[in-house]
This record gives C-alpha cells, structure tokens and sequence, in this order.
C-alpha cells in the first residue's frame, strides 16, 4: 500500500500558494523469493528452479550488455547508462571519476507499463510525517572485553553491534528482527540479543550457521499493518569452529 503524508513545504511559498506537500511510503516489500514464488504460482509448467535460474541469467546479460553501452529492453522498460558532468573547454575530456564527472545507471519506464501501474495505485492517507523506517548506518563486533571492533568476522555465539535509527522492534513478532542472508537469499533469524534500542541492537550470531558472507537485514513493524527494513551496505563473514 502506498502511504500518502501532508507536511509542511520547507520551501519559500510565495503568498497564495500552497503551503503543504504530499510524500509517500510504501509499507511492503516483495522481495527476490517471493517474486519467484509469485512467478511459480502463476504458470505451474515453471518450477522454482527454472525461475531462479532465468533471473539470474536475466541479471547478469542486463549488467553486460548495460557496461557494454547498449540500451536494453525489458518487457516494461529500458536499462542503459548515462553520463554527465561540466568541463571549461570544448576539447576537454570526459574521465569518469574526477570532478563532476560520472556514468550513472539509469531505468526509464515505458508509457504504457508506467500508466497501468499508475492508473489502479492503491493508497491510503496516512496523516502528518512520515512513517519511521528503519535504517543501518554502521556494522561492528564486539570484543569480549566489551570494546568494538570494525573487523566483520564472527563465529557462532560472537555479538554483532547494528547502528542506525529506528532500529527497536518486537522480538515476539517471527517477521522482525535481525535476519543474516546468506548468497542464495535463505535468512537466519536471529533468536538471542544482548541489547534492544532504538540506535543500537546487540545480537548474537546464531549457533548452527554455516559459513559464508552474510548480509545483514533488519525488519520492524512502524505501523499496526506495515513492515519496514533495512539491508546493510557492507555484508558479515561467519566462521564455522574447525575441530
């Protein structure tokens, strides 16, 4: 659903005009298994599997032939780059990378694709403000002697230190939490925490987790139907004990 708040327009607002804006939230995610899940309901003939295997390949020929400079189709848009940036003369040339200076991926929606999206929205108004989404700003592990470290290596009982803003949520609600997200999308949830706030959440790394990179996403519940999450830029490294 999208969320629709009034707010105050933080521009100068000449005499007459208006002096209130509209921003949106949406307060649900259909994430990459699900998406396959739906894909796989809707024409039984795949499996999931099949499914897995074309996005992914779907993935890397749009990021290749995107690199390479092509312009590429997809059933309800185009994806390509673009470059931008400012020199003083004609003959200067471009260095992506310096200055001003970059290439930038773009996506333009089809008209068509765009107005039947658009011309059905579901939405509701939300009243004042927008709603408090969670966001991770900083990874960290915490050393036995309390103090914390920037080294993202951690064996099955370690504390994970999350950093953020909006981070508190209900531990006896199974969707949120703090889930480790191994290559393939399979989540752990996180079933042990030291610390619960609203800026810092102290989890213990599960025991039983296999080895491997994980990233770190974190869900709450800001509203009575809604969920928010946060995905950390920077992914964990989990460490099997070796016998």
């Amino acid at each position: 659903m999208l969320n629709v708040f009034t707010y105050q327009n933080s521009l100068d607002v000449a005499e007459g005009k208006d002096k209130y804006c509209f921003r949106s939230t949406v307060d649900q995610i259909l994430d990459g298994n699900q998406l396959v899940k739906e894909i796989v309901g809707y024409n039984s003939t795949l499996t999931d599997a099949d499914v897995r295997a074309v996005l992914t390949v779907l993935d890397n020929r749009v990021k290749h032939f995107v690199n390479l400079g092509y312009k590429v189709e997809l059933p309800f848009g185009y994806v390509f780059n673009k470059a931008n940036g400012t020199v003083r003369r004609l003959n200067d040339g471009f260095v992506p990378g310096t200055a001003n200076h970059r290439i930038s991926a773009v996506f333009k929606f089809k008209s068509d694709s765009a107005a039947e999206m658009e011309k059905a929205a579901a939405y509701k108004l939300a009243g004042n403000g927008y709603v408090t989404l969670p966001s991770i700003t900083e990874l960290c592990s915490k050393q036995k002697d309390g103090k914390e470290s920037e080294e993202l290596l951690f064996m099955a009982g370690a504390m994970l230190c999350v950093k953020g803003k909006n981070l508190s949520f209900d531990i006896e609600d199974e969707k949120q939490g703090v889930f480790l997200v191994d290559s393939d999308k399979n989540e752990t949830r996180v079933e042990a925490y030291n610390r619960i706030g609203t800026n810092v959440v102290e989890a213990y790394v599960p025991s039983g987790i296999q080895s491997g990179e994980y990233e770190v996403k974190l869900v709450t519940k800001p509203g009575a139907k809604r969920y928010g999450k946060s995905v950390a830029s920077l992914p964990i490294v989990v460490e099997s004990p070796t016998v």
